[in-house]
């Protein structure tokens, strides 16, 4: 059991006034209860006092012994004697239990504000908390006092636990094993779509049956050449172009296991860069690396923004920085703190982030390095072994 995620989690909702979280959302079941539902149809019901609750289809009891949840309730997800709806189900079991407690009028917090969720453990598909899932189970709790719980929530995971920081430490070694598959494809005339499918290869071939994870999962974007300036875009997109010498491959690479996410770039050359793309290159990375200096409790994440975006302005590119600075890694790849100008954020021991500065210049192509950050007591630690520069 992750006692110290489930102690803050408590101290939120305590805060918040809530007794009972109702969390149907997989990030938020596999926050509270360290097993990551493989379909998205399972809730937990987690009292302030007392100990948490699960209702999961019959069929993922190998998967849920994972976690740390000993009162286990299960339905049938599917039947060839009837048709079964999962939310309806989960609320028969819902009601029994609450019976069962005699919460008569607790308040419960629901997931009411998700807009961006975390994808199941079997990822083609994403069960949501919609109207209905709402409705059905308000119908089966009439007693409760129902308020939404996405603050208390995003406020405690915000700060990670030391066993959800070993998690994201393991996501990115197993991340690099995709860029060493990068390194070793990155010549001219290989596709942008090539590269990219060996990196997602790789982490899905090597990376399940490391340090303990069962799901690993990696989601590689290659763009090289003039096709890398357009990465500043919030989406990347590998293509058909083949590598030309010379040009800057950038390969954003967002990987997964056991349901943690980072997100990673690194940038390439094919060959030896010229002096433009080495200088360029040269800037982004004192930036990241000033940014890394700067990191400790108590730092405004604005002033983080400032610090990379003052290193490329000084340069002349500062017109060619156009994101944000960086963001949370987590349950999702990108959540709390906001590394943003405009950011209300405070850093914190056990906060989780990204920075990804960069500078994208048209016609030539677009340099970025990200790297993956732990806060600690007096500065922070760099949890992403490969290195920023490859020869």
């Amino acid at each position: 059991m992750d006692k110290e995620r489930i102690e803050r989690a408590k101290r939120m909702m305590n805060e918040d006034g809530i007794d009972i979280l109702l969390c149907r959302l997989p990030e938020n079941v596999l926050y509270l209860t360290g097993y990551w539902p493989v379909i998205g149809a399972s809730l937990v019901a987690f009292p302030v006092d007392g100990e948490p609750t699960l209702i999961l289809p019959y069929s993922e009891l190998d998967y849920s012994a994972d976690g740390w949840v000993k009162d286990q309730r299960t339905y049938s997800f599917s039947s060839m004697q009837a048709t079964i709806d999962p939310t309806t189900e989960t609320a028969k079991l819902l009601k029994e239990w609450w019976r069962e407690k005699d919460y008569n009028k607790a308040v419960v917090g629901y997931e009411g504000n998700f807009e961006l969720v975390g994808g199941n453990n079997v990822a083609a598909e994403t069960r949501v908390v919609a109207p209905k899932t709402l409705n059905t189970f308000m119908a089966a709790l009439p007693e409760a006092k129902w308020i939404d719980a996405t603050g208390t929530l995003m406020r405690a995971r915000i700060v990670k636990s030391k066993m959800e920081i070993e998690q994201l430490r393991t996501t990115n070694e197993v991340a690099c094993m995709g860029y060493e598959a990068a390194r070793e494809m990155i010549r001219p005339d290989v596709q942008e779509s090539e590269i990219a499918g060996a990196v997602e290869g790789r982490i899905y071939g090597k990376g399940v049956g490391y340090k303990n994870v069962k799901r690993a999962r990696g989601y590689c974007f290659v763009m090289s050449g003039v096709n890398s300036v357009n990465s500043w875009r919030p989406f990347c997109m590998s293509s058909s172009k083949r590598l030309a010498e010379g040009e800057p491959v950038l390969v954003e690479l967002d990987a997964m296991t056991n349901g943690y996410f980072n997100d990673l770039t690194r940038t390439f050359f094919v060959g030896k860069p010229d002096a433009k793309a080495k200088e360029i290159f040269d800037i982004v990375q004192d930036s990241v690396n000033t940014v890394i200096d700067a990191i400790k409790p108590g730092v405004r994440a604005a002033d983080l923004d400032g610090i990379a975006r003052k290193v490329i302005e000084q340069a002349g590119y500062g017109e060619c920085f156009k994101h944000r600075l960086g963001h949370g890694v987590g349950l999702q790849f990108h959540e709390p703190p906001n590394l943003h100008p405009l950011s209300q954020d405070v850093l914190e021991k056990g906060m989780v982030f990204a920075v990804e500065p960069a500078i994208y210049v048209d016609g030539f192509g677009g340099v970025r390095l990200e790297e993956n950050l732990v806060v600690t007591e007096d500065g922070c630690e760099n949890i992403t072994p490969f290195p920023q520069r490859v020869e």
